[in-house]
């Protein structure tokens, strides 16, 4: 694994903040040696990521001071983001890492998902306070629509596969949580307007689906658990559209397999509508919405 060194493309051009990113990618690159002293290597993961959670935080509170002085515009959304961090990705993934006693898998996993969280925010939503690029984060639903997608998306999952699962992110940006298999599907609505529904299934999500709707153990993706996948993607969908009224009135016209790569490109310009990460007792799981209806909202 590794990380972005820090350039010119970076700075802001205010030394608080720029201070501050510097200091982030530091403790990034220190936590990555971690694995140079397997015999401390526990406590000083478990240290290393509280030192970097902590520091994290107390520079989303200086940047937010720094936002409302300027009276950025855009500083209910960006805080949205930072709270998203604060209170849903790093409360799970600090949990996971500690069930796992910092095995080098879940500590791996915890760094990933963290430099490219702060990585890609710097890049966009922080240097859009400044001016030198637009937000990508255009479309905010409202809070209790993500809820209820929540709850929706997590009694499905429940009633198909038997797995709990728990929000991780309600601003999912494409951080990499590992090999992930994304399904595609297409949809017009009653209006004639596309829906585009990108579901992503982690490995370990997959195999572990395949084998309860299998009734035996499944060990590697195949074409046949692909279509496992393409499957529950669809079944996912429609069981959202009795909750949801512009699934519900939609027409699937096609599904497709898709990489990961691909998916980040929907990300290029601006994020999803809806775009939501879960996870559940076997893996993680993405969920987002690309249509116009929710955009106009």
């Amino acid at each position: 694994m590794t990380i972005m060194e820090w350039n010119d493309r970076l700075n802001l051009g205010v030394e608080l903040l720029d201070n501050a990113h510097r200091k982030l990618f530091s403790i990034m690159r220190r936590m990555l040696k971690l694995h140079e002293n397997p015999e401390n290597h526990k406590l000083m993961c478990q240290e290393g990521i509280k030192y970097l959670k902590n520091y994290t935080l107390k520079h989303f509170e200086e940047e937010e001071s720094y936002m409302r002085s300027i009276n950025y515009a855009g500083y209910e959304k960006h805080k949205r983001l930072h709270d998203n961090l604060r209170d849903r990705t790093l409360p799970t993934l600090e949990h996971e890492t500690e069930q796992a006693g910092y095995s080098a898998e879940s500590v791996q996993r915890f760094m990933g998902v963290i430099m490219a969280w702060l990585t890609q925010h710097i890049m966009m939503e922080d240097r859009a306070i400044t001016g030198k690029v637009p937000t990508r984060y255009i479309h905010v639903r409202p809070k209790d629509e993500i809820h209820a997608l929540e709850e929706s998306i997590s009694q499905i999952i429940q009633a198909m596969l038997g797995f709990k699962s728990q929000l991780v992110s309600e601003c999912y940006h494409g951080e990499n949580i590992g090999e992930i298999y994304f399904c595609r599907l297409y949809y017009t609505s009653a209006n004639g307007a596309p829906i585009i529904v990108y579901i992503g299934f982690e490995e370990n999500l997959v195999l572990a689906a395949a084998s309860e709707m299998m009734g035996t153990r499944v060990k590697k993706v195949s074409k046949l658990t692909q279509s496992v996948v393409k499957q529950l993607s669809k079944s996912i969908v429609k069981n959202l559209g009795k909750y949801f009224a512009y699934l519900d009135s939609s027409s699937l016209k096609k599904d497709s397999m898709i990489s990961y790569e691909l998916l980040i490109k929907t990300f290029q310009n601006e994020y999803p509508p809806v775009s939501i990460l879960f996870r559940t007792d076997e893996g993680y799981l993405v969920f987002c919405v690309q249509t116009s209806e929710l955009q106009e909202q």
